[in-house]
């Protein structure tokens, strides 16, 4: 009897201890890393666009991104990786522009166009997403920088897009913790 007695507290104490977390529990914020890529290659870019639009050497001329643009409404190789995440209330979304040229990863209501009239009419997005309109200088991701975005205080679902390429889209489930 004297041993179970002194086992009972050693068992709730494992017990209580089980349901509370540290920074390094179940609780603790996430970080939840997201690519934006493109494949620009830089000559023809630079030299249909203007010096500096392209940073990388990649395998999609201008003349080959306007066809499929034109053909598909996106361009494949201009993208957000993982277009869908999961994450939960306080994690943080870390965005690097992999790509060549600059992007942004800005929460929108709905998806729309982007600050590029040519890009929304290609993209059949001409309406511009009224968040787009108000970019700010950090709201833009050079080649090789990244940002970090934080998942939103309530759970829901959350749209973000590039407001350069429009068709570079991301939804984001936030859970409650």
């Amino acid at each position: 009897m004297q041993h179970r007695l002194a086992i009972l507290p050693i068992a709730i104490g494992l017990q209580l201890m089980a349901g509370c977390t540290d920074s390094s529990g179940p609780s603790a914020s996430v970080t939840l890393p997201v690519a934006a890529i493109d494949q620009c290659d830089s000559a023809s870019f630079n030299a249909g666009i203007g010096a500096g639009t392209c940073t990388r050497n990649g395998s999609v001329t201008l003349s080959q991104f306007n066809a499929e643009l034109t053909a598909q409404h996106s361009v494949a190789a201009w993208t957000f990786s993982p277009t869908t995440l999961t994450a939960r209330v306080g994690d943080k979304i870390v965005v690097t522009n992999q790509g060549g040229e600059v992007h942004t990863f800005t929460e929108v209501e709905a998806f729309g166009g982007g600050v590029v009239p040519s890009l929304n009419t290609a993209s059949g997005n001409p309406v511009e997403a009224p968040e787009c309109t108000h970019l700010a200088a950090e709201d833009f991701i050079a080649a090789g920088a990244t940002m970090t975005e934080d998942a939103e205080t309530s759970a829901g679902t959350e749209y973000y897009q590039c407001c350069i390429h429009p068709w570079m889209r991301a939804v984001v489930t936030v859970s409650s913790r």
